[in-house]
């Protein structure tokens, strides 16, 4: 099905209105006066803004909302109109973004402060105004205004007339051109004025920007002009939307390129004429000079005008990161007639050729069926997608170029290779950076909101949903970054299940919409270009009964290293990921103590406020706590006594995670596992959530474990084959390596010491894909169902048998790479434990798979302090940058875990960000040492001297004795309790905290009578045993404050052995108490942890600032109750 004539009609109509949006770097809020435009030549990847004969609209704008401006647009666009009460701003931005700017609102990322915005004063539309003038030299042009991106709808004047209505101006992805030349003045004194009139989208309801369950709702639903205002002034005929598309032969020795330009007449005449193409490479030669008649058609819209089969021998070829160079070539259209340029455009390009395979998955999944991977390719060779999940770097959506360059120097820094943006487009310099650098791109629209509701879409929301796309698109297909566009993520357009649409959804038209996608980028060949992914999940698209070769059926909160390693059906590292990660990712403390008040730092899950200022910066529904986390940290390291020590353990667990899920990706490549994007790179709101660094750019754990994983050369120990494995991630073979494979007890002692030499890695590649067939999806022709048997640049140098080893309960597995120049190239520990993780596969959920038990780190509480002795510094300036080189020490008897440095200004100062630091989280065995550096802006220090402050895990920590390695006397015993939750779906038996498996819970009764403190726990150990110890693992929110430990001989007469106070709300309760012998161990619980207070305006989904109060737990759960008799 394709769109209907009269669809069509009215569609190409709207087309009219349209253009490509792009982006200005963020300068200073402005003053409200009129000053000559100046024309701007910007080494910019935006044709529009890099034209000579552009004009763009940055400084002296004012904000005010129109319920205090209360006069019309006719008024208030002329020159002269009083605005003493408005407030200075710059464009792009956001209503709110200039509000904050301006003092007005104080800084909304800082506690709650988001949460208590008075909302209401957004409901109202607000104005924009500037002044400007035009100089002379554009008098008797055509003049037009062009709207990058203006959210949501709009009605625009100058001065003092209407030039466009919000019943037209509506949708927050598209842009316009609206000519102007009627109503300006361009003589370079006289004062123009625009005046635009914003209303706020319907955040839920509308075809606008959302933040699903990210961060909080901003309180203005970011209304604005969120997206460049550009002057754009020509000659009769109009260039615009310059677009080169090329092919590369096999042995890449030439390049086929396709260029296209389109053609406006503002005219009610034909003019004829010339279209005049010139091709550059980098270094600004002329490649080729073409020229072609043309007609452009009275009144013609956006006429396109091709240039076929330019061939270019011995192409300088687009190429990512690690596997080439990214060398841009420009294309210079101009448009002649008359013997007069009416028009030119001038726009970078990359010589490169995307192509997409499905080959078959190691997933045996049928529910959902995960059999497709998507394998990409440029220039015929295999790219292994290794990504973050693109945010904003600002919820306000305000501009900062020096965090879009931070942004894409950490991107490199780790070894990722895409970035994934998921329905924002924020920022056109970043697509440009990204062009620079090699880095891929993914984009396409947003999950769970309307924007997945096509098949209710009215007719006029298609129309807003096809000229969106239009508009987007247009924009995008100029970088060669620019690998894949998703026209869905959770959903394809006709997904066929209806559970989670609106009432008068249907198939039918799902299909409709997603043939109208297909229709719009075949227009603007799209297929030429880049891959088209029907959406980022593994569902079927009905219309073509084919899946995007992607899948989102992994994780999204905590899970452990093994996972990603073990499991090849549900959530480890197979297939396509296109989201999923081990989810919580707290920041360095200095943030926490940015965001928090000092009041609420410590404890955490303790109820009151506490508790809702930390979940305030978590994300939204499932991932509204740290829960998942919490559990596994205490389980894993022991509880904490303080924010220190909670957060050295955190960024010790969020390494391991990280480090595993790319290792994992990595080993498996292009066999096994195609891509992986990590969910996500980074915040638009300070959170504890899903980043790699934090908002304020300062990287923790989880960056230092993606950088680990992802070093282009690379040895790691796999934890599913206990195989000993060297990855190489680029285009080079290696010969001649070395590797030394070692083992530490905890006390330092060395177990085993094996040296491998002349070890050879080929470089990155892979097998020819064997066995598919080819398949027609939309326009284009991919094959199915093939398999890459082979990938290059895997070397298994041992597999270490762990079992035959004489091993602490925790050990170290220390590797070493050196070149053979006997150059350390890559060094990588790993703490691993004699207790392993145990994951519950079978009851895994979309957001995160159980664990039915957790390794045991507690014996790294019995590593002794040690003396990190910083040896030397030394700061080397080179231009903008400083290199800041440093040696430290590990002078302690004990091993160092977790060794990190900090780039503090001066002592005591905030830290250096962002930062490009060597390694981090790093272990030194007693007496090594590393040198190392790290990178910065000079800038950034802000005339600081730069200090290095080093610390580790021993340093942080409080010594406690480890958890017991001798068995459970309690597991598989008989358990008695005071009540138990019964009724419904619940079903919570005694003997569930006395299983093999902390996922299955005792929960007390919680009816006020039957549930009323206090409540206990009991269990028969079968005969009289020797006993000194109990632990106790509780539901995240059920726990007891206050417990006592008593023993009995005869389940009659009990005698207390100890009582304790779990006053930080951990989940695991670990009690000694002196050694006796007896048969039944009882735990009486008091004290359920308290409720915490509403904040703002409440809401517990993804469309509310506030959240909502959490009630005190009316019952007590316990996942183990461990007793032990012996150390």
């Amino acid at each position: 099905m394709h769109l209907g004539k009269a669809f069509r009609k009215s569609f190409i109509f709207m087309l009219a209105l349209l253009f490509v949006a792009t982006s200005t770097p963020l300068a200073q809020v402005g003053t409200a006066k009129a000053a000559e435009v100046e024309a701007v030549v910007a080494a910019d990847s935006d044709s529009l803004i890099a034209a000579s004969n552009a004009f763009p609209l940055i400084q002296n704008w004012e904000i005010q909302s129109s319920a205090i401006a209360t006069a019309n647009g006719s008024k208030i666009s002329t020159s002269g109109f009083t605005t003493t009460a408005w407030f200075g701003t710059t464009v792009p931005n956001t209503v709110l973004g200039a509000l904050v700017n301006a003092g007005n609102i104080k800084d909304p990322y800082i506690g709650q402060n988001m949460a208590y915005i008075d909302e209401s004063r957004f409901t109202v539309p607000w104005w924009y105004r500037t002044e400007f003038t035009l100089p002379e030299s554009e008098d008797g042009k055509k003049i037009a205004v062009n709207f990058q991106g203006i959210n949501y709808k709009a009605d625009i004047w100058v001065n003092g007339k209407q030039i466009a209505k919000s019943s037209d101006i509506v949708g927050s992805f598209r842009s316009y051109e609206l000519d102007i030349t009627d109503y300006v003045t361009a003589n370079g004194t006289t004062k123009n004025t625009l005046a635009v009139q914003v209303t706020r989208p319907d955040y839920l309801k509308d075809l606008t920007i959302y933040w699903v369950d990210w961060v909080p709702r901003p309180a203005d639903n970011n209304m604005g002009l969120w997206r460049d205002v550009v002057i754009k002034t020509s000659d009769t005929v109009k260039t615009r939307n310059p677009f080169v598309t090329s092919t590369v032969d096999a042995n890449l020795a030439a390049a086929h390129l396709n260029a296209y330009v389109e053609l406006s007449n503002t005219s009610q005449a034909d003019v004829k004429g010339a279209v005049y193409a010139t091709i550059k490479d980098p270094s600004g030669v002329a490649v080729t000079s073409i020229s072609k008649a043309v007609t452009v058609k009275a009144g013609a819209k956006d006429q396109e005008v091709s240039f076929q089969g330019i061939n270019v021998a011995s192409p300088q070829l687009w190429w990512p990161i690690n596997m080439g160079d990214h060398p841009l070539y420009t294309v210079d259209f101009s448009f002649k007639a008359s013997g007069k340029v009416s028009d030119s455009v001038v726009q970078k390009f990359g010589i490169r050729e995307i192509s997409t395979e499905m080959n078959v998955s190691p997933s045996t999944s049928v529910d959902p069926p995960l059999k497709d991977m998507v394998q990409f390719y440029v220039n015929h060779k295999p790219v292994l997608i290794k990504a973050g999940g693109y945010s904003p770097t600002d919820l306000l959506l305000r501009r900062d170029q020096n965090a879009n360059n931070a942004v894409v120097q950490y991107v490199k820094d780790m070894g990722l290779n895409t970035i994934r943006d998921e329905g924002k487009f924020f920022d056109d310099q970043l697509l440009q950076l990204l062009d620079e650098n090699g880095i891929l791109f993914m984009a396409g629209w947003v999950c769970c909101d309307r924007w997945q509701q096509p098949a209710s879409f009215t007719d006029d929301e298609a129309k807003i949903a096809g000229a969106s796309l239009y508009s987007q698109l247009r924009e995008l297909r100029v970088h060669p970054s620019m690998i894949a566009w998703l026209n869905g993520s959770d959903n394809p357009p006709s997904y066929g299940d209806m559970t989670d649409q609106p009432p008068g959804s249907t198939v039918k038209r799902g299909k409709f919409i997603e043939q109208m996608y297909l229709d719009l980028e075949h227009q603007m060949h799209w297929e030429d270009f880049s891959a088209i992914i029907s959406s980022a999940s593994a569902k079927v698209a009905e219309l073509t009964s084919t899946v995007g070769g992607m899948h989102m059926d992994a994780t999204y909160d905590y899970a452990p290293p093994a996972m990603y390693f073990e499991d090849m059906k549900l959530g480890g590292a197979f297939g396509f990921t296109s989201e999923a990660g081990p989810g919580p990712s707290l920041p360095v403390i200095e943030t926490f103590k940015k965001i928090l008040p000092a009041s609420a730092l410590w404890p955490y899950n303790v109820g009151g406020d506490n508790y809702q200022q930390w979940n305030y910066h978590a994300s939204r529904q499932a991932f509204g706590k740290l829960e998942v986390f919490q559990k596994a940290l205490d389980s894993h390291y022991g509880s904490s006594n303080n924010l220190e020590e909670f957060n050295i353990k955190a960024q010790v667990q969020q390494y391991d995670a990280q480090r595993a899920q790319f290792e994992a990706v990595n080993a498996n490549k292009y066999t096994k596992a195609s891509g992986w994007i990590q969910w996500m790179l980074n915040n638009s709101f300070p959170s504890l959530y899903w980043n790699l660094f934090d908002f304020y750019l300062n990287p923790n754990g989880s960056y230092f474990g993606v950088k680990k994983a992802n070093e282009p050369i690379h040895i790691m120990f796999d934890y599913a084959s206990k195989e000993v494995k060297i990855l190489n991630s680029t285009k080079d073979a290696y010969s001649g390596l070395k590797a030394n494979v070692k083992v530490y007890n905890i006390d330092s002692t060395k177990v085993y010491d094996k040296a491998f030499n002349n070890l050879n890695v080929s470089p990155d590649g892979a097998s020819p894909s064997v066995g598919g067939k080819p398949k027609k999806v939309g326009y284009e022709t991919i094959n199915f169902g093939g398999k890459i048997k082979t990938a290059n640049g895997i070397t298994i140098v041992n597999k270490l048998n762990e079992d035959t080893l004489n091993l602490s309960p925790t050990y170290f597995i220390r590797l070493e790479l050196r070149d053979a120049s006997n150059q350390v190239i890559s060094v990588n520990t790993y703490a691993q434990t004699k207790k392993k993780d145990l994951v519950r596969y079978q009851n895994h959920d979309w957001n995160y798979t159980p664990q039915d038990q957790y390794a045991d780190f507690t014996e790294l509480q019995r590593l002794n302090p040690v003396d990190l002795q910083l040896i030397s510094s030394k700061a080397v300036t080179t231009g903008s940058q400083q290199t800041l080189t440093y040696t430290v020490k590990n002078n302690g008897s004990d091993i160092a875990f977790a060794v990190f440095a900090k780039i503090k200004k001066d002592t005591g100062g905030d830290l250096v960000a962002p930062v490009i630091i060597e390694d981090n989280y790093f272990v030194l065995l007693p007496g090594e040492q590393r040198t190392l550096k790290a990178e910065y802006a000079v800038s950034d220090l802000n005339g600081a001297i730069p200090i290095v402050a080093l610390d580790c895990y021993n340093n942080i920590i409080t010594k406690k004795t480890p958890m017991p390695t001798t068995p459970d006397l309690a597991k598989g015993k008989k358990a008695t309790a005071s009540s138990t939750e019964t009724g419904g779906s619940v079903s919570s038996p005694t003997n569930n905290a006395v299983d093999d498996s902390v996922f299955t819970e005792w929960q007390s009764n919680s009816q006020d009578a039957s549930g009323k403190d206090p409540q206990w726990l009991s269990v028969d150990l079968g005969a009289s045993k020797k006993i000194n110890r109990t632990i106790i693992r509780w539901g995240f929110e059920n726990y007891a404050r206050d417990i006592i430990i008593q023993a009995s001989d005869d389940n009659k007469t009990w005698q207390t052995v100890a009582t304790a106070t779990n006053q930080y709300g951990s989940t695991v309760s670990d009690i000694a108490f002196n050694s006796l012998t007896k048969r039944y161990v009882k735990i009486i619980m008091s004290g359920k942890r308290p409720g915490a207070p509403q904040v703002g305006s409440g809401g517990s989904g993804q469309r509310f600032t506030g959240m909502d109060a959490v009630p005190a737990a009316k019952s007590f759960k316990i996942g183990a109750f461990e007793v032990y008799g012996s150390n």
